[in-house]
């Protein structure tokens, strides 16, 4: 056999001078050159539109970066306090608290260091923005063509929006999480005005556009595509009343789930609560008749007024439990005027029937998910109302107060405290009226709170929720903090109360 080497094809001698020219050009620029300048690579709130829910935004970087050039550049207008933490080339930014609703906000990175090449100047500006969700709020009117009628005004745009028919009188309502929706029950008002026990459960929009945040829900795949908010005005029915009554409902956290306190039209006996899941059937919820309710933050469980206390009852069938079933029973209370949305913490009333010195009294209790308790105060009339603030801090209640004298009068009161140390603040007394209905912001910044006026000589007189005849009714607000150190301490110091320039009721703020 031949031993002379083997003569190289072109084909060989080609790529080997390739892969010598490639050698030479990748030793060139790792010697020789500079890399491209880092960069933000992406910005989860960009052009987004941000509610109360969304806590912090994300920052991804194209290179490890030096964290303290990035945290001692970053540029937030209006200023937004905040804490960073970091996970490799992702920065994350919480708010202390909830962004400002009605406003436009501008970041910036104008400069920062490359962790392994720190050059001044190797790095591509950065500048984006967002904004929040219009200020917004939806309250029931009394007076003229809109009597009766479920209103939307946005402070944001200056705009008032009628969203139900004239000839219909709406009894109470709800919006859905992300604002684009509110459930309602209504009636006709010849029906309303023989007090005909006939309303029926629908949802309208709102027109307010839809937030892509984390509580969107599309898929990964659908990220490229946006709903548009639809019209204001359109109505769906939800819940009929041709074979039972429609009473109090609420609204789960995740919108997915109503539930109703129904009694039939022809036996007194047949009442309790029922589940309608979006798309499904409504369907009896198997368990003993209540009173009060509200659904849990997990959107899964029902905090139930049964007797003297309150039963969790389960919602939904799981491996462990079936829908009906009591998971738990405070005997203790026998209300839940709210729970921190995190699930950590409720508002509870206590009736003090175990107690002779405090038997005609209501005391306010803060109760962990743990099984901790804390009294808050006490009312001599009622605790109307209790909501916690965005940070969990804070418990916002409107109690009512009984006034000394022959005459039985009360008045409500509006007054915050502080779950860490108790700490009361009075914050502001009420014309005397038997209730009052409140709503605190989902940024936290400001409550709205109506006053009945009593019928006088009323050809057409309005009934309140709870049964009341009235005349009108007036809407206030009430900014509660006038700094921003306030604010931030957790200190309310409330403004002069504004009157509304429209009368109504009911005012809730849209989420």
């Amino acid at each position: 056999m031949s031993s002379r080497p083997r003569r190289l094809q072109p084909l060989d001698r080609l790529s080997l001078s390739l892969m010598v020219l490639l050698g030479v050009i990748i030793a060139v620029l790792v010697t020789f050159g500079q890399g491209a300048a880092a960069r933000v690579r992406e910005f989860s709130w960009a052009d987004q539109n941000v509610s109360a829910a969304d806590e912090a935004f994300l920052l991804t970087f194209s290179r490890p970066m030096e964290r303290d050039s990035v945290e001692q550049n970053l540029i937030i207008a209006p200023p937004l306090p905040g804490k960073f933490s970091w996970a490799g080339r992702r920065m994350a930014y919480t708010l202390d608290q909830p962004a400002p609703y009605g406003e436009n906000f501008e970041i910036s990175l104008p400069q920062a260091s490359d962790r392994f090449e720190p050059e001044a100047g190797n790095f591509e500006a950065f500048s984006s923005a967002f904004k929040t969700r219009d200020r917004a709020f939806a309250y029931i009117g009394v007076e003229g063509e809109n009597q009766g009628r479920l209103v939307l005004y946005n402070f944001t745009q200056q705009t008032e929006t009628p969203l139900t028919p004239t000839d219909w009188v709406v009894l109470d309502f709800e919006p859905y999480p992300d604002g684009s929706r509110i459930l309602f029950s209504a009636t006709d008002y010849q029906s309303y005005q023989t007090n005909t026990k006939n309303q029926s459960l629908y949802t309208v929009t709102t027109g307010l556009g839809l937030s892509k945040s984390k509580s969107n829900t599309k898929s990964w795949w659908q990220a490229w595509k946006t709903d548009p908010p639809k019209m204001a005005g359109q109505i769906e029915p939800i819940l009929g009343s041709i074979d039972y009554q429609n009473l109090k409902f609420d609204l789960s956290p995740n919108g997915q789930t109503i539930v109703v306190q129904r009694i039939s039209q022809t036996d007194p006996n047949d009442f309790g609560p029922w589940v309608l899941p979006e798309g499904a059937p409504p369907r009896r919820l198997e368990t003993e008749p209540g009173g009060d309710f509200i659904i849990a933050p997990d959107s899964q469980s029902l905090l139930l007024q049964q007797g003297q206390g309150t039963a969790v009852i389960a919602l939904t069938e799981t491996a462990d439990e079936s829908a009906g079933e009591t998971l738990d029973f405070l005997p203790e209370y026998g209300l839940v005027l709210d729970v921190a949305d995190d699930g950590s913490a409720a508002a509870m009333v206590s009736f003090n029937q175990d107690d002779p010195e405090k038997r005609y009294t209501q005391s306010l209790f803060w109760v962990s998910n743990q099984g901790e308790e804390k009294p808050l105060l006490n009312a001599t009339g009622a605790i109307l109302d209790a909501q916690f603030d965005p940070t969990h801090q804070l418990i916002y209640c409107l109690i009512s107060q009984l006034l000394p004298g022959e005459t039985y009068q009360v008045q409500p009161y509006l007054i915050a405290v502080n779950t860490d140390t108790g700490e009361l603040y009075d914050l502001l007394a009420l014309p005397p009226q038997p209730s009052a209905r409140m709503s605190l912001s989902p940024d936290g910044l400001a409550v709205l709170y109506d006053e009945t006026v009593e019928v006088t000589t009323s050809a057409n007189p309005i009934r309140t929720s709870d049964g009341r005849t009235i005349e009108t009714g007036k809407l206030w607000l009430v900014p509660l903090f006038q700094t921003q150190q306030s604010r931030l301490n957790n200190q309310p110091n409330p403004a002069e109360p504004e009157t509304l320039p429209f009368p109504g009721l009911s005012p809730t703020w849209m989420p």
